[in-house]
């Protein structure tokens, strides 16, 4: 949903904070691409100013405050005339002092809030060193004031204090009140809106979303600060929420004033918080065969990607016009009936069947034109003009078509009666209103588009996309184009594949055989997973398979397949690795048969297996049993013809093929004409 998300632990500390990182500070964390970064700050103006910088970078952002973003049922109507949390900002904002070193008048205009309610309160607590009568110290010395102590939303959240509590432990109104004035301000950018004090309860569709959490709803993950794990853990959580944490709190009865007037928490429902949706981790054993299998046949192999291989994407929501090739996150109902009403099929005359009498037809007056419906009901034996698309009007149910009859002065004569509801649709005749449209995870085609748009939708849920690192390992790969070494043709031939299967495709780049600039290259991946070519092998000079040993996971998999024998799969904290094989016809095969179904899955397509025909073969072929061979093929003739060379390294066989013609294990011979499976590069999803 969010290329970005700014999760910011706030405070309201009069003076700056420790030098050195510490607790009830501020803490700001950047999620960006799976990667988390975080910030310490001393003071609120710089953490302001950095939060700007992230801003200005032109990413959709979802910022989110540990605060409350509104108060209690009368708080803000009572101080601004209006019951409405961004205006009691707007009015925070003209009174609060907030100094670049955190000097700040807070106690000073709780006073005065105070004063503009009956009895003693709303707001308590203050150092007793202060001179405010108007402020007790204690909640219990408060009376009178007539506002409860909580927001309908912090009664749902477990432990929450109340916003109005300005001092010690849990004073969250203190850090409420400085962060809504420094919140008014940074509203006035055009592209940045409130949830739900704008939007409602919807999923906004601007720039920058601002919301309210309530970090101790999730475990914090461990680091040194508690506040620091905290903020990652946020952030982390809100990655893999779905886009129900925006929408299902409407469903509450008085969701209109919650959302205006006391805001609410993202994350929390309408009947409690959310739990951390689970994020999928691959186990470090995952990838791991058989014991005391030597060589793997290919349907073992895929079986066990397609256990080791779980959903990691997030959902979005993407305007209708940008959905093609997307992959649908939510099965998709039709929200209106397509046709929406009963219409013609044909250019002609409209009338009751059963009304209709001999000789001419009375016409009325006016017609029913697609977009133009006519507004009147048609009476028993009279008939109208009517048009292909247009709504039939009430007291018709039959169109006859317009070379069938002859308009004259008597009225309508018709050459043949047609049968009662001919050349008529029936309202809902191609989908209900409510019926199933789309399944979650169909990858959408042009055709799904149009039916979803058919059926009233402008925007869809579809998956985030999964992000695949590509990567070119060993000292004697050059760039294409340079003179010597050996041309890098898998990394550009990869990213492409990666790019036609809807991915977000990622390049790594080369490295060179040294441990430290591969594990460098790496850990900087931010990405869901990770393809390599070359040195994935058991053997002394293969580095990428030696560092993963060390310091990640990997299972090397002899697959008793041609081309593309050696496959290495592993983890590298907790990222799946597919190790290629170097052979840019090898890299290409495994690519398209082990790597695309368990990628596919991974992004929420479901595991996907190509489907294949049988055709005649056009060629004479012996091979070993216990061995699957996929031979580069085309068809010809309803024929299916293979390339003039099984080497690996004739690359022009990727050219000349349009598929592969796979053979199974126990086949041993074919002769030309028997059957055979083609798969096509197509079904394949290679251009």
């Amino acid at each position: 949903m969010f290329e970005l998300i700014l999760i910011a632990d706030w405070s309201a500390a009069a003076v700056p904070s420790p030098a050195r990182p510490s607790r009830d500070a501020i803490w700001v964390c950047a999620e960006e691409g799976g990667t988390e970064t975080t910030e310490y700050f001393r003071t609120r103006a710089a953490a302001l100013d950095w939060i700007d910088r992230q801003l200005d970078r032109g990413l959709r952002t979802l910022l989110c405050f540990d605060f409350a973003l509104g108060m209690p049922p009368g708080v803000a109507e009572r101080l601004t005339g209006r019951a409405e949390a961004l205006a009691l900002w707007d009015w925070l904002a003209e009174r609060i002092e907030d100094a670049p070193d955190n000097r700040n008048n807070r106690f000073v205009v709780a006073a005065e809030m105070n004063r503009a309610f009956p009895g003693l309160g709303p707001f308590w607590g203050r150092p007793a060193r202060l001179d405010l009568p108007d402020v007790p110290e204690r909640g219990s010395d408060r009376a009178d004031h007539g506002v409860p102590a909580h927001r309908h939303v912090d009664g749902l959240a477990r432990g929450a204090q109340s916003p109005l509590k300005l001092y010690t432990t849990g004073s969250v109104g203190s850090q409420s009140l400085m962060g809504m004035a420094a919140l008014a301000r940074l509203r006035r950018r055009p592209d940045l809106v409130v949830w739900p004090q704008e939007t409602g309860f919807v999923l906004p569709d601007a720039r920058i979303v601002l919301a309210e959490i309530y970090p101790s709803l999730w475990p914090p993950v461990p680091a040194e600060i508690r506040d620091e794990g905290q903020v990652i853990a946020t952030a982390r959580v809100l990655r893999a929420a779905s886009a129900e944490w925006f929408t299902a709190p409407a469903r509450h009865p008085d969701a209109a004033r919650l959302a205006v007037e006391e805001g609410w928490i993202l994350g929390i429902g309408p009947d409690g918080p959310y739990p951390a949706p689970a994020a999928p981790r691959m186990a470090s054993d995952c990838f791991a065969l058989p014991p005391g299998v030597r060589w793997t046949p290919v349907d073992t192999a895929l079986a066990t990607l397609r256990g080791a291989s779980e959903v990691v994407t997030g959902v979005e929501h993407v305007d209708i016009r940008a959905a093609t090739g997307r992959i649908l996150a939510e099965d998709v109902a039709a929200r209106r009936a397509n046709p929406p009403d009963a219409n013609a099929a044909v250019d002609g005359w409209g009338f009751a069947h059963a009304t209709l009498a001999e000789g001419p037809i009375p016409i009325v007056n006016g017609r029913a034109a697609a977009g133009r419906p006519y507004p009147h009901a048609v009476p028993p034996g009279h008939t109208i003009r009517i048009l292909t698309g247009a709504a039939l009007p009430r007291g018709v149910d039959t169109v006859a078509l317009q070379e069938d009859a002859e308009a004259g002065e008597a009225g309508l004569v018709l050459r043949a009666v047609p049968k009662a509801g001919a050349n008529a649709r029936a309202a809902g005749e191609d989908v209900a209103a409510g019926a199933p449209v789309l399944a979650r995870g169909t990858i959408l085609r042009p055709g799904d588009v149009g039916f979803a748009i058919a059926a009233g939708h402008g925007t869809l849920p579809v998956r985030t996309r999964l992000r695949v690192g590509v990567l070119s390992t060993g000292d004697e790969i050059v760039a294409p184009g340079a003179g010597g070494g050996i041309p890098d043709v898998n990394r550009p031939m990869l990213l492409a594949m990666l790019a036609g299967w809807g991915l977000e495709a990622v390049d790594l780049g080369h490295a060179p055989d040294d441990a430290e600039t591969l594990a460098a290259t790496l850990d900087g991946a931010a990405t869901d997973a990770i393809l390599t070519s070359g040195g994935a092998s058991a053997g002394d000079e293969d580095h990428l398979s030696r560092l993963l040993r060390m310091r990640g996971d990997v299972h090397h998999w002899r697959i008793a397949v041609k081309p593309g024998r050696p496959l290495a799969l592993g983890l590298w904290r907790g990222v799946p690795v597919f190790g290629l094989p170097g052979n840019p016809v090898a890299a290409f095969t495994c690519a398209a048969w082990f790597a695309r179904p368990a990628l596919l899955k991974m992004a929420g397509a479901g595991w996907r297996e190509p489907m294949g025909l049988t055709v005649p073969a056009a060629f004479l072929k012996r091979k070993k049993a216990g061995r699957r061979e996929l031979l580069r093929a085309r068809l010809r003739d309803r024929t299916a013809e293979v390339f003039h060379s099984e080497g690996s390294g004739l690359v022009s066989g990727l050219s000349w093929a349009e598929g592969f013609v796979d053979l199974p294990d126990d086949v041993t011979r074919v002769e030309p004409g028997d059957p055979v499976r083609y798969v096509s590069f197509a079904e394949l999803g290679i251009g």
